[in-house]
């Protein structure tokens, strides 16, 4: 029920700061989002729920995986046990899952200088305090498109999702692997050493 009122108040927050645009003027900041410009922070937005969502499995919860049919001697040679977190059973779940919430982001940009943005208006805390640095883009279509737009990507990108999250090792800057080198979706620079993507301050308080 908090949650659930949070979210409301956060709507409200939108709906309120619209008006208020539209009565003094649409500031400039809060100019419309390109097609390419908000398929890129969807998915990138998309990756990060993602890497959130494999975060908080248990790391000693494990599932055995691989061909089940047994040899003479009642052994399955090609069985193995691997991370749950990185089983297709897992991912594949989540992925038919990950992009209902989208509906807890909006298209914005930042006041202080017109960078866009798709901001999650609830974390785990409450509210996001960054809601107040942003001045919120409404297009007509109440934020449905991140959701649609997160399925198109999701379905398109299956084989390569699957791959990036079930690879051995951490699993990390998924947003850029995947949207900028693997899809083309977005048009960063190759990833430096020091590359921190934006989320990552909210995985370590988790």
């Amino acid at each position: 029920m908090k949650t659930e009122t949070c979210y409301l108040l956060a709507v409200g927050t939108i709906i309120l700061g619209t008006f208020a645009s539209l009565a003094a003027g649409q500031h400039p900041a809060a100019r419309p989002f390109s097609s390419k410009e908000v398929k890129c922070l969807v998915c990138k937005a998309t990756m990060t729920e993602m890497e959130l969502a494999v975060g908080k499995v248990d790391p000693k919860k494990k599932i055995d995986v691989g061909d089940y049919r047994l040899d003479a001697t009642g052994d399955s040679k090609k069985k193995k046990t691997i991370l749950y977190s990185k089983s297709e059973m897992y991912l594949t779940e989540l992925m038919e899952s990950v992009c209902d919430r989208m509906d807890d982001y909006a298209k914005a940009r930042y006041k202080r200088n017109g960078r866009p943005t798709v901001l999650k208006m609830m974390t785990e805390h409450g509210m996001n305090p960054e809601m107040s640095e942003v001045d919120f883009v409404q297009e007509g279509d109440l934020n449905k498109s991140l959701k649609h737009l997160c399925l198109e990507i999701v379905e398109d990108q299956e084989e390569a999702i699957l791959k990036l999250f079930m690879q051995e090792g951490a699993v990390k800057d998924t947003d850029i692997k995947l949207c900028s080198e693997l899809a083309g979706i977005c048009n960063e620079q190759p990833i430096e050493d020091d590359y921190q993507y934006e989320g990552s301050d909210e995985r370590d308080e988790l």
